[in-house]
């Protein structure tokens, strides 16, 4: 709870969410096979970033069985989505307006990917 890594300022700030409420339990992202998926918003207009992954600082550690699965989960993303936003400025698709405050890359899906290229902008 206290260990100055990731999980451990990750267990922070959800004990500070969860502990308002005692019926909710904090779970070791490093002991626990699961995987984050925060859905963005949409509208005509406006996209919103989603987020999928592992908080787990070492995912082979969890389990092998685990590491594959998240890994299996990204690559879907990849294979089925489109890069639209990358780690370095030249990596953005220039005919897209999309401007995130992250360095991850980004992916979007089909119907997301239609969107963009009808006018909607990609924001955080």
């Amino acid at each position: 709870m206290n260990a100055s890594t990731r999980a451990g300022v990750i267990n922070q700030l959800n004990w500070g969410e969860f502990r308002r409420d005692s019926t909710e339990r904090l779970v070791d992202s490093n002991a626990s096979p699961i995987v984050f998926w925060q859905p963005g918003k949409a509208s005509e207009t406006l996209l919103h970033a989603s987020s999928i992954g592992s908080l787990a600082e070492d995912m082979a550690a969890v389990s092998t069985e685990y590491e594959k699965w998240v890994k299996r989960a990204i690559g879907w993303v990849r294979r089925k989505g489109t890069r639209v936003w990358g780690r370095e400025r030249n990596e953005a698709r220039p005919d897209l307006d999309v401007d995130l405050p992250f360095l991850n890359s980004m992916y979007a899906l089909p119907g997301a990917l239609v969107a963009l290229q009808n006018g909607a902008v990609g924001r955080d």
